[in-house]
């Protein structure tokens, strides 16, 4: 591995990787611009809630064409996590002390070298919610400790505990489209990214091209070359309609 392998890029974040963090608790409204917290996310801890807002704001890039400057000041930021802003403070300097999120002339953003570390905090957090309620034990000096079925919730055990998943829905979704006869007429990939954006999963042409191709080899779709907008681009639709 060179060096130069462990330089951190904002335009090197994956898809699979924020996706993978927020797709349980964000949804992406490009009409107006804006990351909208699920039921779920409403029930993160406010460290949490912060960094999948903030993980979002980093997706846009692959959500729409032109990405515009999102402001995410402390002011913006309780409107946008519901955290009262005198609770709100004191979160974005733990995170920030934790190298989570860093000071941006826009507010605040997330630490591209620590995107794993977040997905670890995000998963160690889902993991102490399955674990069921707190116990206490009695430690040997006679004071009561805080466990949760052996699983410590707090932001430094999260980041070294927890383990987060990878992989993204972009094959499921593709099957889901083509059990909902979304398949049945013939579709473009620009079509497929549009109808994918509208159930809130993040994706690209170029994230797709595999997936599909995968499809049309095992015969589930059949495609052939169409013209639109003066180039020919292939056209897919399913095999039992083709």
């Amino acid at each position: 591995m060179a060096l130069k392998d462990l330089v951190a890029d904002r335009s090197k974040l994956t898809e699979a990787a924020i996706e993978e963090i927020v797709r349980d608790y964000i949804r992406y409204d490009p009409g107006t611009y804006d990351v909208v917290l699920t039921p779920a996310g409403l029930a993160l801890s406010n460290d949490s809630k912060v960094l999948v807002v903030l993980v979002a704001i980093a997706g846009w890039q692959y959500v729409v064409d032109e990405v515009r400057a999102v402001d995410t000041k402390p002011a913006a930021l309780e409107h946008m996590t519901g955290i009262a802003g005198g609770t709100l403070r004191p979160t974005l300097k733990k995170l920030k002390d934790a190298h989570l999120v860093v000071s941006t002339s826009d507010g605040y953003a997330i630490r591209v070298a620590n995107l794993d570390a977040i997905g670890r905090v995000i998963e160690g957090e889902k993991a102490v919610a399955k674990s069921g309620p707190r116990k206490s034990k009695r430690t040997a000096a006679g004071e009561e400790e805080s466990t949760t079925n052996g699983a410590d919730s707090s932001l430094g055990s999260r980041i070294s505990k927890g383990r987060r998943k990878t992989g993204v829905p972009i094959r499921s979704s593709l099957g889901q489209l083509v059990d909902n006869g979304f398949f049945a007429e013939e579709r473009t990939l620009g079509q497929v990214v549009t109808r994918l954006h509208e159930m809130a999963i993040i994706a690209k042409t170029t994230s797709l091209s595999g997936p599909i191709a995968e499809m049309v080899r095992s015969g589930k779709l059949a495609r052939k070359k169409v013209t639109e907008g003066g180039k020919d681009v292939w056209s897919y639709r399913s095999a039992s309609h083709a």
